[in-house]
């Protein structure tokens, strides 16, 4: 299958890269930088508010497609920020959890142990289901015996965040982390133990876990009873877009889309989510632009409850906005759908943006933003752009060829090293898979090929991201093949178009000016912290980038 071109124009650059950065020399030019960069930022007029945000499945081209639409928080970015244009995950495993993690942490899955959204939990020699976030010790605050809310904390999550890093230099520092997913609002804000949100979507509450608090503060009860309520009260979803932006995106309505019959605005609650009651209108509501209406209200609320950035003091304020990552997975990302969200996100920002001039201050907070990973663009949609080779697969069809060969392998004995070995040349030779990797391979010093070095990135010893990840086994599918859901698209693989995302910043610091050179998620953290002051670890696989 022939790579598609935005892939090959950045696999060799990629390739050198990579090679020569993410080594131990590299490590050791990363603690210096960081130093030198961070003793700088003490020296001016450090912000005393840093904002993270991204913002789910933002794929690294929307923003230049979409851009005429956008006339708030993603503009002003472009308009006054500093942007990273060919800004990657370096690692293979593309989700939501471990995007976040890399963001938030400055280190690789392969540090961090978030290696997906969900993996195999090696515990001796039995591997068990795991979630991200899961740790059942720790129950949803008011719902600890509702079946179906299961605890949550950062317990997997092994290595510290931004927001540790400030706590660390600043014991009256504050942290506050908001999403309308777990998986999102924890490992954004690192192993920190207060102030984190997320939704409940079919109940439209903010909740949290006895982690992070004993009981619900007022302030969260208020916002919940009041002002969640008008959130999700809309029952139609129009578009945003007028008929002239509209031309942005391909014409409404595929039957590739969603549930295949309703796949054009305006989309009703009473036709989609409404049959069910009233938690599946909640649902259907926060599924879509209202999720990241609520995030950001509740993101001001924090800012008001904690006075974040307005004591003297580093604070740190973490927002995920996740619609995107909704809508995408249903319509794609050239949908009318997707425009009509981003130019949410957009006024959405614009708005919050303009609250921190007035709360906290305009040159006294920075802000950060980028994505946890990007997408595949669908297949029907790849050929009317002119990819003939662009189709659909049947999940189940895939795995089960790949577990076929490695089953007919085992059969013939042998260590674990050498099963590995062998399956991982069948896939290849019988085209199942377009490359395998052994654990073996990946673990044992330099790797020649950039995919490999991605797949290490994701490698973390007893948590197995794929079905013969337990059996030292990695394998990728090929270049544009879509592997998963009946509609609309997905993620998650080590190409182009599921790591390209943007890197933004903007803020305290930050003159306007872009980059072409090649910039990596793991350097969001270090280089937020340089710009404030902040001590970042030594040991982290990103490094403080911005050129002050």
């Amino acid at each position: 299958r022939r790579p598609c071109r935005d892939h090959r124009e950045h696999t060799k650059q990629e390739s050198r890269f990579m090679k020569s950065r993410f080594l131990p020399l590299g490590l050791l030019l990363t603690a210096v930088t960081i130093g030198a960069t961070a003793a700088r930022a003490q020296d001016g007029n450090s912000p005393t508010l840093v904002v993270m945000v991204s913002v789910d499945q933002f794929r690294g081209d929307l923003i230049d497609r979409y851009k005429s639409a956008f006339s708030g928080g993603l503009r002003r970015f472009l308009d006054e920020g500093y942007r990273f244009t060919s800004a990657s995950h370096a690692h293979a495993v593309t989700h939501t959890a471990a995007g976040h993690a890399t963001l938030s942490t400055g280190v690789f899955p392969s540090r961090s142990g978030i290696v997906a959204n969900s993996w195999s939990h090696r515990t001796g020699s039995v591997w068990n289901p795991m979630y991200a976030v899961e740790d059942l010790d720790s129950p949803i605050l008011g719902f600890e015996q509702v079946q179906g809310l299961p605890g949550r904390s950062p317990k997997n999550l092994m290595r510290t965040g931004l927001a540790d890093w400030m706590r660390a230099q600043d014991s009256d520092a504050r942290t506050f982390s908001v999403s309308s997913k777990d998986r999102s609002a924890i490992t954004m804000a690192g192993q920190t133990d207060s102030n984190v949100f997320w939704l409940v979507p079919q109940l439209a509450r903010f909740v949290t876990s006895t982690h992070y608090a004993n009981s619900y503060p007022g302030w969260l009860n208020r916002f919940n009873e009041e002002v969640m309520p008008g959130i999700v009260a809309e029952t139609v979803w129009e578009s945003l877009a007028s008929p002239e932006l509209q031309r942005l995106a391909r014409a409404d309505a595929a039957t590739y889309e969603g549930d295949k019959e309703h796949t054009s605005f305006p989309h009703l609650s009473s036709q989609e989510g409404g049959a069910a009651g009233p938690q599946g209108h909640n649902a259907w509501a926060l599924l879509h632009s209202p999720a990241d209406d609520a995030v950001i209200a509740l993101a001001k609320a924090g800012l008001d409850e904690f006075d974040l950035g307005q004591r003297g003091n580093v604070d740190y304020l973490a927002i995920a906005l996740s619609a995107t990552d909704y809508v995408g997975h249903e319509y794609g990302p050239f949908s009318q759908e997707q425009l009509s969200n981003l130019i949410n996100v957009d006024r959405l920002l614009g708005d919050f943006f303009d609250y921190l001039d007035q709360q906290v201050g305009e040159g006294n907070w920075v802000a950060g933003i980028s994505a946890d990973h990007g997408v595949a663009t669908p297949p029907e949609a790849a050929q009317a752009m002119g990819n003939m080779e662009a189709e659909r697969f049947d999940p189940g069809m895939k795995q089960a060829a790949v577990s076929q060969v490695f089953q007919e392998v085992s059969r013939e004995g042998g260590s674990p090293e050498e099963t590995a070995d062998r399956a991982a040349q069948l896939l290849e030779e019988r085209g199942v898979v377009e490359k395998a990797y052994t654990h073996h391979d990946l673990t044992r010093g330099e790797l020649a090929d950039s995919f490999a070095v991605m797949f290490r990135n994701s490698h973390y010893p007893g948590r197995a991201h794929r079905p013969l990840s337990p059996y030292g086994l990695e394998y990728r599918f090929g270049d544009g093949d879509l592997v998963s859901y009946r509609t609309g698209t997905t993620h998650g693989t080590p190409y182009w178009y599921d790591r390209w995302v943007p890197f933004m910043l903007m803020g305290a610091g930050v003159a306007r000016g872009s980059s072409d050179s090649a910039a990596y998620t793991v350097d969001m953290a270090p280089t937020l912290a340089a710009l404030a002051g902040i001590r970042a670890p030594d040991d982290l696989d990103g490094r403080a980038i911005y050129p002050r």
